[in-house]
């Protein structure tokens, strides 16, 4: 068995998420495995109760062969042939990211995502945080909302609304979110885009604050009502051939992934002018169309949303006016279309972005009980590797070798695609 850590978590002072909770690491332990801690301040659950669960305390990462973590590790912490587990953030081949790759191929070092980690029957993601960054990235942009109103002496609760991390848990929120009539003030017209697990955790809060559904057909036609409501739409309802061919309720979503920009074309400006706060969620990559660019802001300026929740965080993606990633001491910034530049804050005078790229720690009770409950199983696959055979033969089923994207210091067949970007 290799001999395991839990990390702390480096990112800010706000990521108190665990990847194992103590009941979890009770399990294990129980098993016969060893579980070591190191000290952290600011973790959600305390060392002792670590310590209490049979955790090994105090211990160093770098004298550990397998570092679990969730948020990238420093890139100087890598040490010669370790494991580590954490959601690294380069699979897409991110620049920023591209440093820390290379020091695991420096260190003959092991380095397994969260991301692609599937359920091999429905290709769903068995572990991750998309509810909780849903939630928080849904309540902290109306929070944006609020606040952008306010400054312009326009009234609605949502003023009186709070970043998420006030509320504690997520039942606490709903209840304080429940006592919300947005009906009251200035209309609030929501857009929500995407119904994966992120979507979904996006219209929780829009169904919590009372906001009544209008149905994508009525708003894709324009049957809206006055005051305030939501609408969800998802690729189908956006995008459309290049070719004309076909109407949305024809929509080929495996087409759509398969094909991307060289057959198909954003439809958004037919939304624009309808919402005033847009909750961005779905997965986006370069071979996707573009909802947001430069080009259709400046044609439609007076139809952009005051606030973009882009709860995805795709820096200059999808959307355009995603410049930068925010975080939750300064949650906002404001882009100018007329001089494409953004300035912290919220402002009048452009469209007001929240991009937090660490939403669920808003919520580190709940996201780490829900993430530890699917890692627990497959924490000890992992601590059973044989780093002394070959990728083929190290003993991983088959859904952690698909996570797999270096091993011993070498890109695997999936992700030899990466080395271009090294």
């Amino acid at each position: 068995m290799l001999k395991t850590i839990i990390r702390k978590e480096h990112k800010n002072q706000w990521e108190k998420r665990a990847p194992l909770t103590p009941e979890a690491v009770k399990t294990l332990t129980e098993r016969g495995l060893e579980i070591e801690l190191e000290p952290c301040e600011i973790r959600i659950f305390s060392d002792e109760e670590y310590q209490q669960a049979g955790a090994k305390y105090p211990a160093q990462p770098e004298q550990a062969e397998f570092v679990l973590g969730i948020k990238e590790p420093p890139v100087d912490s890598i040490q010669h042939k370790q494991v580590h587990l954490a959601f690294s953030h380069t699979i897409k081949g991110q620049d920023y990211n591209m440093p820390l790759l290379q020091k695991f191929i420096d260190e003959q070092a092991t380095l397994l995502d969260y991301e692609p980690i599937v359920d091999p029957a429905t290709g769903q993601r068995t572990i991750a945080f998309g509810r909780y960054a849903g939630i928080a990235g849904a309540v902290d942009s109306f929070h944006v909302l609020g606040q952008k109103l306010a400054q312009e002496g326009l009234a609605t609760p949502l003023s009186h609304l709070k970043m998420t991390h006030h509320y504690g848990t997520v039942e606490q929120l709903k209840a304080n979110l429940g006592e919300y009539d947005l009906q009251q003030g200035e209309p609030i017209r929501a857009l929500v885009v995407g119904t994966g697990k992120v979507g979904k955790g996006s219209i929780e809060v829009c169904q919590w604050l009372g906001l009544p559904q209008v149905s994508a057909e009525d708003f894709l036609a324009g049957n809206l009502p006055k005051g305030s409501f939501f609408a969800v739409l998802s690729s189908r309802h956006i995008n459309k051939r290049k070719d004309g061919a076909g109407s949305y309720r024809e929509f080929d979503m495996n087409d759509f992934v398969e094909k991307g920009i060289e057959a198909y074309e954003s439809s958004f400006d037919r939304v624009l002018g309808q919402f005033n706060i847009l909750l961005q969620t779905p997965y986006w990559e370069e071979k996707y169309p573009k909802h947001l660019d430069k080009a259709r802001m400046i044609a439609h300026k007076d139809k952009l949303p005051l606030v973009v929740g882009d709860i995805s965080c795709d820096i200059n993606g999808s959307l355009e006016c995603t410049t930068k990633a925010s975080d939750i001491d300064n949650p906002a910034f404001t882009y100018n279309v007329d001089t494409d530049s953004s300035k912290d804050g919220i402002s009048w005078d452009g469209i007001t972005v929240m991009s937090i790229d660490n939403l669920p720690c808003e919520l580190p009770i709940d996201a780490s009980n829900d993430f530890s409950a699917a890692l627990k199983t497959y924490a000890p696959q992992i601590m059973a590797m044989d780093l002394s055979k070959s990728f083929e033969e190290c003993g991983l089923p088959e859904d952690l070798k698909e996570a797999v994207i270096t091993y011993k210091g070498e890109l695997t067949p999936k992700y030899q695609y990466l080395a271009e970007f090294l």
